[in-house]
């Protein structure tokens, strides 16, 4: 019997290449009569960052960084959405496919399987990257750490070297 797929959770930094990615989760949606649910995740810094950073910068301040980061991610998504959406000449509305956008806050790759659980997805869309810093060779990248956590399909999307990396709204 040939697999379900009824719910995509997408996973987006909002940075560049984001438009290449969301055209596979797009994609995918349309083939499958699926919904895309749309994820970003505002990274957190560990305890002794946290400490770091506010030692230089004033107690808080992490605080209204990541509030700050969150309340711009809930501005620019749908636009972004609807932009990409004109851009590749969809006419129809974005809301058709795009079923919900969640933000969350944490560790990335445990935020990403946390809500393929919560959001019912049978299938996970995600960027991959070519370069790795030293630490995501030691550890895995988060694309990587998702693939060896999850119990659904991940479609890795490696965008190609070279190309002109442009986010949603470009």
């Amino acid at each position: 019997m040939l697999p379900t797929i009824k719910k995509i959770l997408y996973c987006t930094q909002l940075g560049p290449n984001t438009s290449y990615v969301f055209r596979y989760a797009y994609a995918m949606a349309r083939k499958f009569g699926a919904q895309i649910v749309v994820l970003h995740v505002v990274q957190t810094l560990s305890r002794e960052q946290r400490a770091f950073v506010e030692g230089y910068s004033g107690q808080d301040s992490i605080r209204r960084i990541v509030d700050h980061e969150e309340q711009d991610a809930k501005d620019r998504l749908p636009k972004r959405i609807q932009e990409f959406c004109r851009r590749e000449l969809i006419h129809e509305d974005w809301h058709e496919v795009v079923c919900d956008i969640l933000l969350a806050e944490g560790d990335p790759a445990e935020q990403i399987v946390q809500h393929i659980e919560t959001t019912g997805a049978d299938l996970v869309v995600i960027g991959a990257s070519a370069t790795h810093s030293l630490i995501e060779r030691l550890v895995g990248s988060t694309a990587e750490k998702v693939i060896r956590n999850s119990h659904v399909p991940v479609l890795s999307v490696q965008v190609p070297e070279g190309h002109q990396g442009l986010t949603l709204e470009n």
